[in-house]
This record gives C-alpha cells, sequence and structure tokens, in this order.
C-alpha cells in the first residue's frame, strides 16, 4: 500500500476526517477529505503548485490589466 504525504494511509485519513480533524486536503467544496488515492502516481496530474505556467494569449498576459 502506498502512503501519503505525512505517511498515512488511506484508512488513517478517514479515521481521522470521522474525529473531527483534517488531513491537510480538501475536496472542490472545501471540506476536509482525504488525499487522493493516485496522489503519488506521476500520470495521474497532479501538482505541487510550485510550477508556473503562462498562457501564449498576450491579453492573458498583460500585466497592466490581470484577469483578477
Amino acid at each position: 500500500m502506498k502512503r501519503r504525504p505525512g505517511a498515512r494511509t488511506r484508512d488513517q485519513d478517514l479515521a481521522i476526517l470521522a474525529a473531527g480533524g483534517e488531513t491537510g486536503w480538501w475536496d472542490d467544496s472545501g471540506h476536509p477529505a482525504p488525499w487522493p488515492e493516485d496522489f503519488l502516481d506521476p500520470d495521474a496530474g497532479w501538482s505541487t503548485g510550485d510550477a508556473v505556467t503562462r498562457d501564449d494569449t498576450p491579453t492573458d498576459n498583460d500585466p497592466v490589466n490581470p484577469p483578477f
């Protein structure tokens, strides 16, 4: 069985959540959740958020008028 961050198993994550704790992962609704089963799979597409990507569309990269 693969271990995710914190060296916990999915069963341990579920026990933490059942006790009202947090695992350090949240679902799309913002609720505490267990780490994804495929988190350690390099082909799953998960990212640490360290990568910086740019869109080649000039209007999306306009520093004077950011999209937010």
